[in-house]
């Protein structure tokens, strides 16, 4: 077995392994394009491992996004030829990438990947190669069924001695805390319950989806570079929607799937007055209309007011990523949240040790802070 960086010529062979493996139902439009696995292959920010046979097939591959600004790396899309399974080929071109990323980049301190939980080979899998359980998104995509995704990340001792650890934790993020802290081997932190807020806070007036990729991307890029928005770090996503005010005054950026309804809100500007969680009730209808099924967020987990917020509009903490954000010489944490309006289907899910106990997580908080306060006596 061959193992190395995809080049153009590979293209049609990469395409074909998904197809053949998903039958044309795999999620990310990425495998399917030509054009855009080009693009993946030439960019400055994209590494495409492959593995070969003796014959030059293309038998397995997997995907990393890199960041250097934030020194992070994402690993996903690995996917091996059937008949080829149980030979350890995935764990040895993931490991060839993970030293790819250490080696011939200019370092990286933090790398994560989502773990599909339809078997057990690919908890295993990233487990073995040193990543630590972070979190879960229940029924966060969908292919031929729904799928629960584990996250996972190796957080390496040179990130975790740049983590500002000088905050307090939102009392209701204690116990999901706790089991992230076991996993990686955190220490304490204090928590508070976050105070009302000092000023009074404005509802939202009327808001729209705007559906404009070129502009919307152009516009988050400008208002990124302006420093004008806020909770605006969701690494290796661009949006491709907005939620808008007719004056402009509101705009929170989203990026939504049309394949299977996944969506993320990237980041946004507002005034500093908004209610957050009036904004995000709006917005979670708008996009639910737009075609979203679920949604993602994630947030600074020293933020406990935004939070509190967040989590009122019915956002429920999924996980908990240590040392994440790269500002100055620190590294920050972030909470995961998410959002689903469909009815959750595990029957496919096949947990392994800790994923077991962040979806028990997930439901207990989910039980506390989604459903209607008398049934909770139920």
């Amino acid at each position: 077995m061959k193992q190395r960086l995809a080049t153009e010529a590979d293209i049609f062979q990469i395409s074909q392994l998904y197809f053949d493996v998903y039958q044309g139902t795999y999620p990310d439009p990425l495998m399917k394009d030509f054009s855009l696995i080009k693009k993946f292959i030439n960019s400055q920010e994209g590494f495409w491992f492959i593995a070969m046979d003796d014959s030059e097939n293309v038998i397995a591959s997997v995907l990393a996004c890199y960041d250097q600004e934030n020194l992070i790396a994402k690993a996903f899309g690995a996917v091996v030829r059937t008949e080829c399974r149980g030979e350890g080929i995935m764990e040895k071109l993931l490991g060839y990438g993970i030293e790819f990323l250490k080696t011939k980049t200019a370092g990286v301190d933090v790398i994560y990947s989502t773990t599909r939980t339809v078997n057990e080979a690919a908890q295993t899998l990233t487990e073995k190669l040193g990543f630590k359980k972070i979190g879960i998104f229940p029924n966060a995509h969908r292919t031929n069924e729904y799928e629960t995704h584990c996250l996972t990340a190796i957080i390496t001792e040179t990130a975790l001695e740049k983590r500002f650890t000088n905050y307090k934790l939102h009392h209701q993020l204690d116990s999901l805390y706790k089991i992230v802290a076991s996993e990686v081997g955190l220490g304490e932190l204090e928590t508070l319950v976050p105070e009302n807020p000092s000023k009074p806070l404005f509802t939202p007036g009327e808001i729209e989806v705007l559906q404009s990729p070129k502009f919307v991307a152009y516009r988050y890029a400008f208002l990124k570079n302006e420093k004008k928005l806020e909770f605006e770090f969701f690494p290796f996503h661009q949006p491709n929607l907005m939620i808008i005010s007719p004056d402009q005054s509101i705009e929170l950026f989203c990026h939504l799937s049309p394949v299977d309804g996944y969506c993320v809100i990237i980041g946004g500007k507002m005034p500093s007055d908004t209610n957050f969680t009036e904004l995000f009730l709006m917005s979670n209808r708008l996009l639910r209309d737009a075609g979203a099924r679920y949604i993602e967020v994630i947030l600074r987990a020293d933020r406990p007011k935004i939070l509190e917020s967040i989590m009122k509009a019915k956002f429920i903490p999924c996980g908990f990523f240590p040392a994440f954000q790269k500002i100055n010489n620190q590294r920050h944490d972030f909470l995961v949240l998410s959002r689903s309006f469909e009815v959750f289907d595990f029957q496919n899910v096949k947990l392994k040790g800790l994923n077991q106990v962040y979806l028990e997580e997930y439901f207990k908080a989910w039980k506390s802070m989604a459903l209607y306060p008398k049934l909770l006596k139920v």
